[in-house]
């Protein structure tokens, strides 16, 4: 029996939300290419990823102008405590939200477990920018944010996270980059959902695993880590020595390379150059221009070896989140704010036709013994 170590180069299911094409470097979500789709308004792609219709998007309109949180729900929420890690706030809190009533956001009778799991998933989706951002002001030892359902959902969620409302330009930024992380295929958070879902878990618990998933440093933590490296270095001029001293070491810079793309990742071809203007003049300018030269130094070690490993989204990520007033601690939280929409678009695809995932493994223990 063989087998692929990370399930490497393994069909493991079907899908039709999402298609990285990693040798020619394009992504496109229901047919429709990523470099397209930024220039669209948020909640229509993402009705997209979710119905595959963007004439869907006042399902989502509804249930994010429904996002405020209950007395109980802040209650639980300050029984977490404000010292934990908002990824484990996160993956605590999603099952313990108030469920919705039936019938809230969405225009069909809800005649199947599936509508009722679906109406449960947007509930979710609806809640976590207030969650996350009162959880920042708790932090900071502020007073909850006051919650506006008439505001666009992004700008919504900046002006309650940092207390002012972001400018034009900064909520296009932020708007670009959640679009370019709403989906991408069967990541690691995404297949972990699916395999809690594969269970016949609840959807709470689906969104909640995949979280989990989400947290770790060689996947969404990997822009956070790669702030981290960025400010060690500490200048531009210091890039080429942490790169040689890194590879000698044999670490890895994180936010280099992707496992699906053998060309530049799509995404963060896009998001370059909006970090580069966004930081200009600001005090994370001096962190951009150190990303850069990291990944030049690191460019060229690998060309030498004749590999070509590029930034993947991730590693400019940092000094956009932080120049929007996202500290380094909240940047996968808020990557999960609108990854959920493509774990809920996943889970809804996968009830459709559901068999449980269950590999196999490759024994190489001792064996028993034939006396």
């Amino acid at each position: 029996m063989s087998y692929s170590k990370g399930l490497e180069g393994v069909v493991a299911g079907e899908t039709a939300i999402s298609h990285v094409e990693g040798e020619i470097g394009r992504l496109s979500y229901r047919g429709i290419d990523i470099r397209e789709l930024v220039k669209r308004d948020y909640v229509d792609v993402a009705a997209l990823v979710l119905f595959g219709d963007e004439a869907c998007a006042h399902h989502l309109s509804e249930q994010f102008s429904g996002g405020a949180l209950s007395q109980r729900e802040r209650d639980c929420l300050a029984a977490v405590g404000i010292e934990k890690h908002p990824m484990r706030m996160l993956q605590a809190m999603v099952p313990l939200l108030d469920e919705p009533n039936p019938g809230t956001f969405l225009d069909t009778a809800l005649d199947t477990e599936l509508d009722k799991e679906l109406e449960h998933g947007l509930h979710i989706i609806g809640k976590l920018p207030t969650l996350i951002a009162t959880y920042r002001q708790q932090q900071l030892a502020h007073a909850d944010p006051v919650f506006d359902p008439s505001a666009d959902v992004l700008e919504n969620y900046l002006t309650m996270f940092t207390g002012v409302k972001p400018t034009a330009k900064a909520l296009s930024v932020f708007r670009t980059v959640q679009i370019l992380q709403l989906e991408h295929s069967y990541n690691a958070g995404t297949f972990t959902g699916l395999v809690a879902a594969s269970t016949l878990a609840p959807v709470d618990s689906v969104i909640s695993a995949a979280i989990g998933a989400l947290f770790g440093k060689l996947h969404g933590g990997a822009d956070e880590a790669a702030l981290n490296d960025a400010k060690s270095v500490g200048s531009p001029a210091a890039a080429a020595a942490f790169i040689d001293a890194l590879l000698a070491k044999k670490g890895k810079l994180m936010g280099m390379g992707h496992r699906e793309y053998r060309r530049l990742d799509p995404r963060a071809a896009i998001l370059k150059p909006l970090a580069a203007d966004l930081c200009r003049g600001t005090a994370e300018e001096e962190i951009y221009l150190t990303l850069k030269s990291l990944e030049t130094a690191f460019n060229l070690r690998m060309h030498e070896k004749g590999k070509e490993v590029w930034a993947n989204l991730e590693f400019y990520k940092g000094p956009v989140y932080e120049t929007l007033g996202i500290p380094a601690h909240f940047f996968t939280a808020t990557f999960a704010l609108s990854r959920a929409v493509g774990w809920l678009a996943h889970f809804i695809e996968s009830r459709k036709e559901n068999r449980i995932i269950r590999p196999r493994a490759l024994y190489v223990g001792v064996m028993p013994s034939q006396e």
